[in-house]
């Protein structure tokens, strides 16, 4: 059975935007103080306030997807189940916060270049960008797979697909910026600097863009499961209820009426 609720008086759609304006204006006054230091991108490095925002806004996501699943299989743990989507969003957000706390896939990149012994190249130097857009590929198959429990939430799934056109449009910058290749190639070498810390300040908030899009459908499909769980509880209780409007019936009828003698 579909529940649907709709997504402008949802708990949601307040979430969405709080984390919206939150992560503009973290980005806003991250680029104004870079500007007055002299250097766009001085507090968009891996320690910085918008990467420790991005980080815990994975770990939300991961936090609400494992309070879903477990909602979902009220203790029935099964990988064949369709909830199990829920558990792999949990697991893959936890390393996904990892990963951008620790680098990893920037240090897989030099890990393969120095195990593989390769000489970096242009090529070889966007493994990383290859590899985040894996990270895509995977959760598109996912959304795929499990489309019929997604589907369960109708409000859910189209910001859950939309989600993807940040992370499609950060890949992308990411791949523009990764090396000093194809911007100056396309605007020259005077042209290429400045726009290259814009384009990496854009892609920062695209990068938060998603997990506030997707830490929002999910908390809403979490919303709506709870009141589909709270419904049908009512609905038991109601149908379990003794009905004594017939007994109430029968014993007036039995009664004396006020007034008779015998």
């Amino acid at each position: 059975m579909k529940f649907a609720m709709p997504w402008s008086s949802s708990k949601a759609w307040p979430l969405l935007r709080v984390l919206l304006i939150l992560n503009g204006v973290v980005v806003v006054l991250s680029a104004w103080a870079g500007i007055k230091d002299g250097n766009l991108q001085a507090y968009f490095d891996e320690e910085s306030v918008v990467t420790w925002l991005s980080g815990l806004q994975l770990i939300a996501v991961a936090v609400v997807a494992m309070r879903m699943y477990r909602l979902r299989c009220q203790r029935r743990w099964s990988w064949k189940s369709p909830a199990f989507i829920w558990l792999l969003i949990a697991f893959g957000f936890v390393f996904l916060a990892a990963d951008e706390l620790l680098e990893i896939h920037e240090q897989l990149d030099k890990w393969l270049h120095t195990i593989g012994n390769i000489q970096e190249t242009a090529l070889t130097d966007r493994l990383d960008d290859a590899i985040v857009g894996g990270y895509g590929m995977l959760a598109l198959g996912l959304v795929y797979g499990y489309r019929r429990e997604l589907k369960r939430y109708r409000s859910v799934f189209p910001l859950m697909v939309a989600s993807f056109i940040p992370l499609f449009v950060m890949v992308v910058l990411d791949l523009l910026t990764n090396r000093p290749d194809i911007l100056p190639f396309l605007l020259g070498a005077d042209t290429a600097f400045p726009v290259k810390s814009t384009l990496e300040v854009l892609e920062e908030f695209c990068k938060l863009m998603v997990s506030s899009f997707l830490l929002a459908s999910i908390f809403q499909a979490f919303s709506l499961e709870k009141l589909r769980r709270t419904a049908a509880m009512e609905s038991i209780a109601t149908a379990a209820a003794p009905d004594t409007s017939s007994d109430d019936r029968t014993t007036s009828q039995q009664s004396p009426s006020i007034g008779q003698t015998d």
